[in-house]
């Protein structure tokens, strides 16, 4: 019998990846955590994640590197977190880019220890993934947030890693390359997000992906939460 969690789930919005502080009633969030939150040690909500950034290589040293990677291991490790990440590789970056692998590797390491779900920031960096699966074999599931490769890359990476997961946001508004792909990434690999975008809130997301996908809206939302239950029984 459904729980009357499950029941309230499925009349919410699941945001599935956001930096953004605000709360809704009607929406479930996935919050990413800043430099502040993870050196503080600071949880967000019911379902947290933590990583170090590719970006944030250009702003902390070292040392900031290295506590951040202690706390984070130590959410871990005490069941505090949902998933770790994000944490990537951007090739708009290249002065960082052994750095941010080298980094990405050790997120990896634990997620795979750990049993958690890994967040994906991949910019320009497709090839590189793909040679990871290849050498790595992952076996926890793998979301690509804010998703902007294309249908080969999708294909791609589920015929390596069939538990990889694409998520979407404000791309669906401003891009017509990502309304175009959109109907080609199987619903059961599918979630939306808002990351740190405010110009449109996780609703209104989800209208413009229902409209694009030609789905009745409820039937979206039960389908991901279907996905987060899957990823959460992967994990278990």
């Amino acid at each position: 019998m459904e729980s009357q969690k499950d029941q309230m789930s499925a009349l919410s919005y699941l945001d599935i990846h956001t930096h953004l502080r605000t709360s809704s009633h009607e929406s479930v969030v996935v919050s990413s955590l800043s430099v502040e939150e993870i050196s503080q040690k600071t949880l967000i909500g019911s379902y947290s994640c933590a990583g170090i950034h590719p970006w944030w290589l250009e702003e902390i040293s070292q040392e900031v590197v290295d506590h951040l990677k202690v706390n984070i291991l130590e959410l871990a490790s005490k069941g505090k977190l949902w998933g770790v990440g994000e944490t990537g590789l951007d090739r708009l970056y290249p002065e960082f880019f052994d750095q941010q692998k080298e980094l990405f590797l050790w997120h990896l390491d634990l997620s795979e220890s750990l049993g958690l779900p890994l967040i994906i920031h991949n910019v320009r960096a497709g090839s590189d993934f793909l040679e990871i699966i290849k050498e790595k074999k992952p076996t926890v599931p793998w979301l690509f947030h804010d998703f902007r490769g294309n249908e080969e890359l999708v294909k791609n990476l589920l015929r390596l890693h069939e538990s990889c997961y694409f998520s979407f946001g404000i791309s669906i508004d401003n891009s017509p390359q990502i309304r175009e792909l959109l109907p080609q990434v199987p619903l059961e690999n599918l979630f939306l997000e808002t990351d740190n975008q405010k110009h449109l809130d996780i609703h209104e997301i989800y209208l413009r992906a229902s409209e694009q996908l030609h789905l009745d809206l409820d039937f979206l939302k039960s389908q991901l939460w279907l996905n987060f239950k899957k990823i959460n029984r992967q994990v278990q």
